[in-house]
């Protein structure tokens, strides 16, 4: 049968809880975040942008939910420097919390053939489980939603005692797919160094685990980065972090944008590091629509992405945001 699965966010336990259930299938279980800024601002003054002022705490409708974003927030990462740093992360750690427990029942293809997250939408602006925005902008969640549930993917999977590091591939299509997974890893400045490469084989509506790796062979202040493309075109990324991001001594990323407009009216936007970015959210003062958002850079690295505003003509001032960024006692 069908399972709802609540303990992550209504018991505050770690997002590694959602791999100690094996439904058949998961059909509700969510985390909160906040709303984006730009939304934030129709309907709250300056004075108001705190998390326990009275017109937030107004928009939350979630008995101690405020509390539970903040002490997950608190496990997770370092303290924010501004309200709008603790949106974003609130928004991150959302994303990170689905996509654990989605790759994990994933992975068990096909003892469970199925998710669905706790919830698509909002009906007004307000902090909840919604992945879009009210208005139907997306938040970070929605575009890492894209990727961990694309038909074709792979996941890094930790053993249960934590010892082995798995990287699973899940075929939903009806066709065997040949998958090539480059691995890396990569140093708190962002520089990468090929660790291992493998090429497998995945037949049609399965899992199969490509290899594993042991976590203590990983050395101390890198993390495990991935890219993947499989014979049907599709293809991916991803990185494993083997302890909580706030343990992490992040250094700045370098990160400068580079915004060129287009015929079509819209405007390339192109991101490039000299360090490492984590979770790079771009964010404009104008509604409309992203073609990616919520990825990662290592040193060296540059990736375009177009924004095309809701209203033809309009110019956008564009800010963005990663995890090195929005941590107090950052300067």
């Amino acid at each position: 049968g069908d399972m709802h699965y609540w303990s992550v966010w209504h018991e505050n336990k770690s997002f590694d809880d959602y791999r100690s259930v094996r439904p058949r299938f998961c059909s509700e279980f969510g985390f909160q975040s906040y709303t984006s800024m730009p939304v934030m601002k129709t309907f709250a003054e300056r004075k108001d942008m705190n998390i326990a002022s009275p017109v937030m705490e107004s928009h939350q409708k979630n008995a101690g939910g405020n509390e539970r974003i903040a002490g997950t927030m608190f496990r997770y990462f370092r303290f924010p420097k501004d309200f709008a740093s603790f949106v974003y992360l609130s928004q991150i750690q959302q994303g990170l919390a689905i996509r654990t427990a989605v790759e994990y029942w994933r992975s068990l293809k096909p003892h469970c053939m199925g998710t669905l997250y706790w919830q698509l939408n909002d009906t007004w602006p307000v902090a909840s489980w919604s992945s879009l925005d009210y208005g139907g902008s997306w938040k970070a969640m929605h575009y890492m939603v894209r990727r961990f549930f694309q038909p074709v993917a792979v996941a890094a999977i930790p053993s249960k005692d934590g010892e082995t590091i798995g990287f699973s591939v899940v075929n939903d299509t009806a066709e065997t797919v040949t998958i090539r997974l480059e691995t890396w890893l990569v140093s708190l400045a962002g520089e990468r160094r090929p660790y291992r490469s493998t090429e497998g084989v995945c037949g049609p509506d399965k899992a199969e685990m490509l290899f594993s790796v042991f976590s203590a062979d990983l050395p101390e202040d890198t993390l495990l980065f991935w890219s993947f493309e499989a014979s049907n075109g599709m293809k991916g990324e991803g990185h494993h972090v083997p302890v909580n991001y706030k343990a992490l001594d992040l250094e700045a990323s370098g990160l400068t944008l580079d915004v060129a407009p287009r015929d079509d009216g819209a405007f390339a936007v192109t991101a490039s590091v000299t360090g490492l970015a984590l979770h790079i959210m771009l964010e404009a003062d104008i509604a409309g629509r992203w073609s990616d958002n919520a990825f990662d850079l290592t040193a060296g690295e540059r990736r375009t992405v177009i924004f095309t505003p809701a209203e033809t003509g309009g110019v956008p001032q564009i800010r963005w945001l990663d995890l090195h960024s929005c941590q107090a006692n950052t300067e």
